[in-house]
């Protein structure tokens, strides 16, 4: 019996971003991370300084970065797209739309069941994570996070 408090996330698990629009990266970090959403949401609203739903909207890679560090992860911004199956688990990928509008981004994280998407059902509520083996349609590659050998999650 669990009294009503929330299970404990599972790493690499599905997490949804269904409480926040601009949620996706709070997902990310949560499954990354094996925390619940909420406790991902405050870490990261502490290092942007402002709700992720306060503009600019969402979070910026250095956000999620700095975040990461708090839990020890340290991860390296990668510019150069590569073949998705080969990036480490715990990349998190950050995707946009072919209209380029910053209002598109999306980020997904490599798990060891492909990756993770925390609004798997794009543009349908209530959102629902779901693992994916490619990016959504119409989307496609901006940069990656990609963990510090010394620090490859696994």
């Amino acid at each position: 019996m669990n009294n009503g408090l929330p299970k404990p996330a599972k790493r690499y698990g599905l997490v949804s971003q269904n409480v926040d629009e601009w949620g996706c990266g709070v997902a990310c970090v949560a499954s990354l991370t094996g925390t619940p959403y909420a406790e991902a949401k405050e870490r990261l609203e502490t290092t942007k300084g402002a709700g992720i739903n306060v503009q600019p909207k969402g979070l910026e890679l250095h956000d999620i970065a700095l975040a990461l560090q708090t839990y020890g992860k340290y991860v390296v911004a990668d510019w150069q797209e590569r073949d998705l199956a080969s990036y480490p688990n715990g990349t998190i990928v950050c995707i946009g739309d072919k209209d380029a509008s910053r209002d598109s981004h999306h980020y997904m994280l490599k798990t060891p069941s492909g990756w993770m998407d925390p609004w798997h059902n794009m543009d349908r509520k209530p959102r629902e994570a779901g693992f994916r083996q490619t990016y959504p349609r119409g989307k496609y590659f901006l940069v990656a996070l990609v963990p510090k050998r010394r620090t490859a999650v696994r």
